[in-house]
């Protein structure tokens, strides 16, 4: 069976996760590791034993025939040169989250990978945790009835700040992690957004950024939303999750669904693997690799894909935009990417 090589552009704390991910999974294989620091991509090469090369050029992997897959790990700024590059070069491109930082960037990307045709996935990778798959499941059970209400929440206390404390470098609290909340929200509420209104505060953070948003959604299809970023409370992380319907309710790993069991009359734990760390080595990688993969192989629409995550990226957007103004922000002022 012939291997999917696949190639890495940046070598931090994200990256070994892509390593292991690639070298569980037997169809594919690391090739090349990208990093303007050599030490940084040495390092992976030699904990986990790679028959790799390392380059602190991407231009060069990128002239790399044995090279199919590429993964976009830099700090979230620069992300667009690399994504647009690695399509133009015929790649199949993994784009960590969030996509970019301006809804122009964006764009660029998308008009790269249609015009070549290429493969993408967004890492919002709590796709892949067992309890948001199970979740996703009940919906689709219908063990929720008429759902109207979905809240996701990312609560983080991210303090001690490198570069993802920078505007330029990593944007707004949204931008940096809490988009995985909203592209969670998006998913489950199994709907386009129509409107978003917003508040920040400071709490404190040293960022260069209000560290602390909530945010209130309004579905296309009659649902609302709630959501809250924050990197500022002094507090254990927290992925929180809550699923109203008319027939039953979600809390996190709290199931109460009198329809699923009959005679139900208390909440019951849901004993699976949760998303209650912000460590990435907790994080479904290989799940999201494997489906890449599988998508490559197949033919198929991975999801979420970049036209996919281009829709989280503008909720995020009009949310910032709304904290800024003080005024709900209507999602047609994004609509080029819906």
């Amino acid at each position: 069976m012939k291997k999917l090589g696949a190639a890495i552009i940046g070598c931090g704390w994200v990256a070994e996760e892509y390593v292991k991910a690639f070298q569980h999974d037997e169809r594919s294989e690391v090739r090349t590791l990208v990093s303007r620091n050599p030490a940084n991509a040495e390092r992976y090469r030699d904990r986990y034993d790679l028959k790799c090369i390392i380059e602190t050029d991407a231009s060069k992997m990128l002239r790399q025939k044995d090279v199919d897959i590429v993964v976009v790990c830099t700090p979230h700024n620069v992300h667009t040169p690399y994504v647009v590059a690695a399509a133009q070069a015929g790649k199949h491109v993994i784009i960590e989250k969030p996509v970019a930082l301006t809804p122009e960037d964006v764009l660029k990307q998308r008009e790269a990978v249609r015009k070549n045709k290429v493969k993408t996935i967004v890492s919002f990778v709590l796709r892949w945790n067992p309890l948001l798959i199970t979740i996703d499941r009940l919906i689709e059970q219908g063990v929720f009835g008429d759902i109207f209400m979905v809240e996701v929440d990312y609560l983080h206390r991210i303090w001690d700040l490198k570069w993802y404390g920078s505007l330029e470098a990593s944007g707004t609290a949204l931008m940096t992690a809490g988009c995985h909340a909203v592209d969670a929200l998006r998913w489950l509420a199994r709907s386009g957004v129509e409107e978003v209104s917003s508040y920040q505060v400071r709490g404190g953070n040293p960022a260069d950024y209000p560290a602390t948003i909530s945010i209130n959604v309004k579905f296309k299809n009659g649902k609302i939303g709630r959501s809250m970023t924050s990197f500022d409370a002094k507090m254990p992380y927290r992925f929180n999750i809550g699923i109203y319907g008319t027939e039953g309710v979600l809390r996190n790993n709290e199931l109460f669904a009198p329809k699923l069991f009959p005679g139900q009359n208390d909440f019951m734990k849901i004993p699976c693997i949760l998303p209650d760390s912000g460590d990435v080595s907790h994080h479904p990688f290989r799940g999201e690799v494997s489906h890449f993969l599988d998508c490559i192989i197949d033919d198929k629409t991975p999801s979420p894909d970049l036209e996919d995550a281009a829709a989280t990226q503008a909720v995020c957007f009009a949310a910032d935009r709304s904290a800024e103004s003080g005024k709900p922000v209507s999602l047609d002022e994004f609509k080029d990417l819906l």
